[in-house]
């Protein structure tokens, strides 16, 4: 049950940083990431608690698609918890993996953001240092990508 944890800095507020990153992702990521997300949609609720959400993949992505259902979602805690349903590494080596996100007020009205993963193996399957580091890139891929939209756009999202 491999888990790692990463955290990012940013000047964005927490509160922005959450909102866009994590609430919005699926009307963000398509338009900041065009070269690898081609389409994101929510099949099932609102964006709540229980929403599913199905994100479409170019060629560039070693997969076509993958969908996440939202397991926690605490606006007033910055907190954001989804999990993966079905695409992506499960089947070949995951049975499930859930993301939890956090964003903390930082330096200078600035944030942290901890990103906490939690891959549960199929049995016999082992998830490589190379599997992991590439999760972790397109991680701060999506994080970098959000950022530099709302430094460019300071008022994309209320603080």
């Amino acid at each position: 049950m491999p888990i790692f944890t990463e955290e990012f800095t940013s000047k964005v507020a927490p509160s922005k940083l959450f909102q866009a990153g994590a609430v919005d992702s699926h009307n963000l990521i398509p338009k900041l990431m065009p070269e690898a997300v081609s389409s994101a949609t929510l099949l099932v609720g609102d964006g709540g608690v229980g929403t599913v959400k199905l994100f479409k993949f170019t060629d560039v992505v070693p997969y076509d698609s993958l969908k996440e259902r939202v397991e926690l979602l605490d606006k007033e805690n910055l907190e954001y918890t989804h999990s993966w349903i079905e695409g992506g590494l499960l089947g070949a080596k995951l049975q499930s993996a859930t993301y939890n996100i956090k964003a903390h007020p930082g330096a200078d009205g600035g944030s942290v953001i901890k990103i906490t993963v939690d891959y549960q193996l199929k049995p016999g399957a082992e998830l490589t240092e190379a599997d992991i580091n590439a999760d972790k890139e397109e991680s701060y891929g999506v994080f970098q990508a959000v950022e530099a939209y709302l430094l460019a756009n300071p008022g994309a999202y209320p603080a």
